[in-house]
């Protein structure tokens, strides 16, 4: 005899596991909803006729399966129904639960670490902390102290056991006995390391980093600080975007200010405008007298701190916002984006390390992507080009972003490649705003770029007052174009 299974007599197991269903139907709309609403992201267009559907779902839903002339037929029906939708909702769910959890993690995190790097001879034998238990260590007694010296005695010691550590004023006897002397090694931090390097380019073949200690930076709250009253959503604001190269694997506190790109933002014309200021540009470091410096050195000197207050005074405006990135981070998105096009506009073809740029557009992943933005020897102007290319990247990356299909597919890679990499004053609130936003109308930006240009020449700076370091001067004419741009981006 053939069991008929649509006969609710034949399979009566079929009207409870329908039921179950539809129980575990309403606890996974109710967590999706929480999940969305807790969120803030979705708008209130969006959010409401979601919620209206899965009300009436569920209504429905438990209607069929708890009447008792419901046949199997239907119920079944209804149960592959329930599945498709739960599975649905249990991906979304995950997924803005991600989102949320790498919004609070990056975008409300206050600590700062200062970074030292521990350095010995490129011919030592040592190759890590242990290596050096019981020697004698040099550092360089900082002039702008973000630690104290018996903080940095305390993690030295937890570090690298039995070792001593001995302060010195002259940087060069310290960096130097690290390079000559094969037993011993040095404690140097890494904003005073990397502006070290960059006037004395030799010495990285000389030396090599075999470890890091990382100190977070406590102290009494700024009482100052207020909070903004508005979101960046509500009105224009301005962006400092600070890009850094940093060797160590954390986000140190100081470090040089290798890309400076202001951008004026305003949500309400969909309008960004970005300024790159190269590197190079000579200014008057926020608060000092006298002579003048390279504005990467603002970073390595003070960092975001002293750099942000340094472009404000340079450029007339008030900065609202920050994001500082370590720029080796772009190779990770771009490769979990599945790359991007760049543009060569030399009319010759760039070989960069195994990178190879033809005559107008290449598509790229993120080894490549990250060496055309670093690239500045090739260019006639230098470091003004490298801020063209790294505004290009920046683009790019934007553009592949806001327009790829399969991005919320990839979402866990690219906020993986993200999580860790920058740090803010951009906040969870200001994000989900933005989200939300962007969200109630889908429309498109425009982008406008412009770079503040100068004469390069030979000067000493703040920083090195004794050697001639390559600075640019920068051209006020550029200067004033800048602040018009970005004051029209702005306006209200």
């Amino acid at each position: 005899m053939i069991r008929d299974p649509f006969n609710k007599h034949e399979f009566p197991a079929v009207n409870t596991v329908s039921r179950l269903f539809a129980v575990l139907f309403m606890a996974f709309s109710i967590f999706f909803v929480s999940r969305v609403s807790s969120s803030g992201f979705l708008p209130a267009k969006f959010f409401w006729p979601i919620l209206i559907v899965l009300v009436v779902l569920n209504f429905f839903f438990f209607l069929i399966t708890f009447r008792r002339r419901t046949k199997n037929k239907i119920l079944i029906l209804f149960d592959i129904l329930t599945a498709i939708i739960s599975v649905g909702l249990i991906f979304s769910s995950f997924k803005i639960s991600e989102f949320t959890n790498f919004i609070k993690d990056n975008f409300d995190n206050e600590k700062k670490y200062s970074v030292y790097n521990v350095i010995v001879s490129k011919e030592s034998k040592a190759s890590k902390l242990s290596d050096l238990n019981g020697t004698e260590l040099f550092t360089y007694e900082e002039p702008v102290k973000e630690i104290s010296n018996d903080d940095l005695k305390k993690a030295v010691k937890n570090a690298i056991k039995k070792s001593t550590l001995t302060f010195r004023d002259d940087l060069d006897i310290v960096m130097n006995r690290a390079a000559s002397l094969t037993e011993v090694g040095s404690v140097v931090n890494n904003g005073t390391y990397e502006s070290y390097l960059s006037v004395n380019e030799e010495y990285a073949d000389r030396i090599k980093i075999i470890g890091e200690i990382k100190i977070e930076i406590t102290g009494e709250a700024d009482n100052d600080k207020t909070e903004p009253k508005e979101t960046i959503a509500d009105s224009p604001f301005l962006l400092f975007i600070n890009g850094i190269d940093t060797r160590t694997g954390t986000m140190p506190t100081r470090s040089l200010s290798d890309v400076n790109i202001l951008a004026a933002v305003n949500p309400q014309t969909k309008k960004i405008t970005l300024v790159a200021i190269p590197r190079d540009t000579y200014v008057q470091l926020h608060g000092t007298t006298g002579l003048k410096d390279k504005l990467t050195h603002s970073g390595s000197r003070g960092g975001i701190d002293l750099t942000v207050p340094t472009v404000e005074d340079l450029i007339g405006l008030k900065i609202d916002r920050y994001i500082r990135v370590n720029f080796n981070f772009v190779t990770d998105l771009v490769d979990n984006i599945g790359g991007i096009t760049v543009t060569n506009d030399l009319n010759k073809t760039l070989k960069l390390d195994g990178c190879v740029y033809k005559p107008g557009d290449n598509q790229v992943d993120g080894k490549c992507a990250l060496r055309f933005a670093r690239e500045r020897k090739s260019y006639s102007t230098g470091d003004r080009h490298r801020g063209e290319n790294q505004e290009q990247v920046i683009v790019r990356i934007l553009e592949k972003v806001s327009h790829d299909k399969n991005i919320i597919n990839d979402s866990s890679k690219i906020l993986a490649a993200m999580n860790g990499s920058f740090n803010t004053n951009i906040t969870s609130d200001d994000i989900s705003a933005l989200v939300k936003m962007q969200l109630e109308d889908m429309s498109s930006w425009t982008v406008e770029s412009y770079n503040i240009n100068g004469k390069g020449q030979m000067a000493k700076t703040y920083s090195y007052p004794n050697r001639n370091l390559y600075v640019m001067i920068a051209d006020e004419k550029t200067i004033a174009t800048a602040k018009a741009k970005l004051s029209e981006t702005l306006r209200r």
